[in-house]
């Protein structure tokens, strides 16, 4: 499975050194040896470097996300950070639409979509996510308003496609209602998701989907059993690197 831990605007130099002391100290490599775990940590721009350069220092079998790029791809955008920028200081891919930057940021379907071409375009992994709000849950929305999310995101794909045939493509359910609740989304809920967004359209590759949104050491076994879920994506939870590392051995 890919476990990516999205530290959001949590962490410090302190904090992330005592995170990698753990990961190191338990023989993260070992844990993962024999299994087809990949890990990833997405701290803030400002530390996808140190983090990158340290990771690699230890010899940890660690991936490097950002929590987003720009919707541009250079020029005079103060405060912006793009795809070429997150890549050249060693991160691999990024998070893309995350709830919290359509909620709060007034990302838009077309904002994400463009950021996935441009990610595509720079050879940089999208982690694409999507999900529905607890109104939308209760209105019976969930997999209209997932298809609308998602739509954008397969044509972006398809064109990309057409250019270069070995393009990775990650998405992420991450039910709004579920993201820091303690309320996760039910397995058949999750199954009957990815079901649709699998047959639900033309995928000229079809992507891995990861899930997101209360995972915890109770659940994690599962949800990990999913047949056709290839990760999770996992916020506070995964700050603590004892409460990762659990996480971890639980699906070893």
């Amino acid at each position: 499975m890919f476990l990516v831990a999205n530290w959001k605007m949590n962490m410090t130099r302190d904090r992330i050194e005592t995170y990698l002391d753990a990961l190191e100290r338990e023989r993260l490599s070992s844990m993962l040896s024999g299994t087809r775990h990949q890990i990833a940590l997405a701290p803030t721009h400002v530390y996808l470097q140190d983090l990158s350069r340290e990771v690699l220092r230890r010899g940890l079998p660690v991936k490097i996300f950002a929590q987003d790029v720009s919707s541009r791809s250079e020029g005079a955008f103060t405060g912006e950070v793009s795809v070429r920028n997150v890549l050249d200081v060693g991160a691999v891919g990024s998070i893309l639409g995350h709830s919290e930057r359509r909620r709060y940021f007034q990302e838009t379907d077309a904002d994400v979509a463009r950021k996935t071409s441009l990610c595509l375009q720079a050879g940089a992994i999208p982690l694409v996510c999507f999900g529905e709000s607890r109104e939308e849950r209760d209105a019976g929305e969930t997999l209209r308003v997932l298809r609308h999310q998602v739509a954008p995101i397969v044509e972006v794909v398809t064109k990309a496609f057409r250019e270069n045939e070995n393009i990775p493509v990650y998405l992420a359910y991450e039910p709004v209602w579920a993201i820091g609740s303690g309320k996760n989304a039910s397995c058949s809920d999750i199954e009957e998701v990815i079901s649709t967004v699998l047959e639900g359209f033309s995928w000229p590759v079809p992507p891995c989907i990861l899930y997101g949104g209360s995972v915890n050491l109770e659940n994690i076994s599962s949800l990990a059993a999913l047949e056709n879920l290839a990760g999770l994506l996992v916020g506070s939870a995964w700050l603590d690197p004892e409460t990762f590392l659990d996480s971890v051995r639980a699906l070893s």
